[in-house]
């Protein structure tokens, strides 16, 4: 059975049709400064925004007025649904990592594959609820016409590069499942092939924590006037990205007895970025403070830090040794 609510392939080519006709009339500032141009389309309306390469942003989904881009409240998209951030890919260049905060609706690129974390060199296309998302590479190594209106829309990439586009799911049958490290190649706009790998989804990393600290694992603390918890994990889980709220897909091991009402859901993504590990506030309602200052992004050094979630919630990250 197909899964629902289903975008069929000419509603995408239409939304990004639409997409890059409204952006056309409203460039990028700085026409030398490489990222994606992120959109979502739904029906009619379109929104989008701007995402540096190389400024370690990152912007946040989902239907919570907070979130970077906005989806209309409804069942087919969650307060905070997806997380999207450029990434240094092995040739040297740059792509799109889009990642999952571990909702119970994935998305789907060209395919009946549902999808869960992947990273895209070149443009990406995606169908989430009755919502269509997009990036465009954009900076001075990005093709030219990334701009202009485009009518061809998807396509089978051509003969001989591996692809799941276009492979049916027949009635009744269960759609596949991303295979993780595969990479397959779509053509979305422009004739440009784009290559995505589907890589681990946030972790769910409750029978990865370790009962007791040792070499390639972390330590965090959460600390209230009135309790405290502490849990163990492995470095490895932050290549995938660890959720703090109160939310059930976040981690627990005693941790969300800790919460209060003040802590969003969805409130802090902890992921490692090659050598960098980093705390993204996840468009959090009472906000993350650093040193005082309310802040959107820290990077976490070895010695480590302590961070104030919402009013008074502490998170410490210990030194590492």
């Amino acid at each position: 059975m197909m899964i629902e609510p289903r975008i069929d392939v000419a509603t995408m080519r239409r939304a990004l049709s639409t997409a890059e006709a409204v952006m056309a009339l409203n460039p990028p500032e700085s026409p030398m400064t490489e990222g994606y141009r992120l959109f979502r389309v739904s029906g009619g309306d379109v929104a989008w925004l701007d995402l540096p390469a190389n400024s370690g942003a990152y912007a946040v989904f989902g239907s919570h007025p907070r979130c970077d881009m906005k989806f209309a409240s409804g069942d087919d998209v969650c307060v905070r649904h997806l997380v999207a951030t450029c990434c240094n890919l092995p040739d040297g260049g740059f792509g799109l990592r889009l990642m999952d905060l571990q909702t119970s609706i994935p998305f789907f690129v060209d395919d009946d594959v549902p999808r869960r974390s992947i990273v895209v060199s070149g443009p990406l296309l995606v169908r989430i609820g009755k919502h269509v998302v997009g990036g465009l590479p954009v900076g001075p190594r990005a093709s030219s016409r990334v701009l202009e209106v485009s009518s061809c829309g998807m396509s089978e990439p051509p003969r001989g590069l591996e692809s799941v586009a276009g492979k049916a799911v027949s009635e009744g049958a269960a759609p596949p499942a991303a295979t993780e490290g595969i990479t397959t190649s779509h053509r979305f706009a422009r004739g440009e092939i784009s290559h995505i790998t589907s890589v681990r989804p946030v972790s769910h990393i409750e029978e990865m924590v370790a009962p007791r600290a040792k070499s390639g694992y972390v330590r965090l603390t959460l600390q209230s006037s009135e309790r405290s918890a502490a849990v163990e994990l492995p470095q490895q889980a932050l290549d995938d990205g660890v959720l703090l709220g109160r939310a059930d897909n976040c981690l627990d091991r005693g941790l969300r007895a800790v919460l209060s009402t003040h802590i969003s859901r969805t409130h802090l993504l902890l992921l490692r970025d090659g050598a960098e590990i980093m705390a993204l506030d996840l468009c959090s309602t009472n906000g993350t403070r650093f040193a005082g200052q309310k802040v959107r992004r820290v990077m976490v050094p070895a010695e480590g830090l302590a961070l104030t979630l919402g009013p008074e919630l502490t998170l410490i990250w210990h030194p590492q040794t």
